[in-house]
């Protein structure tokens, strides 16, 4: 496999700052190396043991399908950083390399990359892994920069009413000690709910937890 200088690369993912950069980046390495697909899939935690899959790069439909359903890969990335492949996990291709990275808070990720054919020696498999482990926390930064553009943040009285909701007050007693009144009370906690993508107040309690919007 030829590789593409490293500086080269480095300089590559600094340059990215959005998302369709981003995914250029993915389309472009995936042509280099005529690699079958490649891309950075990120796993949320969203709720208790739920999570919100999002991805970069290049994937078809059934790929992506699958992944996002693979409840072993999930659990995969979330425990180990050893570079794997897919069908070690579950029914998969064997020429599908996984390359987890632990990232902060809630949220998870790996490297996917489908080759045109590889040996089961695993000596080329720890090569292919340790080359891209190389590049993995500049790919992690690029994604911080991309998805702080399009992060909605609580305003500080949404905030406020969000907390006292999590320490189980209920909307007339949050209006109480906010000196506000219960349908403001009620139009913030809404206002979470929607900014979060939650389905109750509960969920949006647990994701601003999570996300650590609430320590801020």
């Amino acid at each position: 496999m030829a590789m593409v200088n490293i500086n080269e690369l480095h300089t590559r993912i600094r340059l990215i700052n959005s998302v369709s950069s981003f995914n250029k980046f993915f389309l472009d390495i995936k042509n280099t190396y005529n690699y079958v697909q490649m891309g950075f899939v990120i796993f949320e935690l969203s709720d208790l043991f739920q999570f919100d899959v999002s991805h970069f790069g290049n994937f078809n439909d059934v790929f992506l399908g699958n992944i996002k359903s693979n409840s072993e890969l999930v659990r995969y990335c979330v425990n180990e950083v050893k570079t794997i492949q897919l069908s070690q996990l579950s029914r998969g291709c064997e020429s599908t390399l996984i390359i987890p990275i632990s990232l902060h808070n809630n949220k998870f990720a790996c490297l996917v990359i489908e080759l045109p054919n590889l040996s089961a020696e695993s000596h080329n498999i720890q090569v292919m892994g340790d080359y891209w482990r190389i590049f993995l926390v500049e790919i992690f930064e690029a994604y911080r920069r991309v998805s702080s553009r399009n992060t909605v943040k609580i305003t500080r009285r949404e905030k406020e009413c969000i907390q006292w909701a999590s320490m189980g007050k209920t909307s007339w007693e949050i209006s109480q000690i906010l000196s506000i009144s219960q349908r403001t009370v009620d139009f913030h906690l809404t206002n979470c709910i929607r900014k979060t993508n939650s389905t109750n107040r509960q969920h949006a309690i647990v994701k601003c937890i999570l996300s650590g919007q609430l320590l801020t």
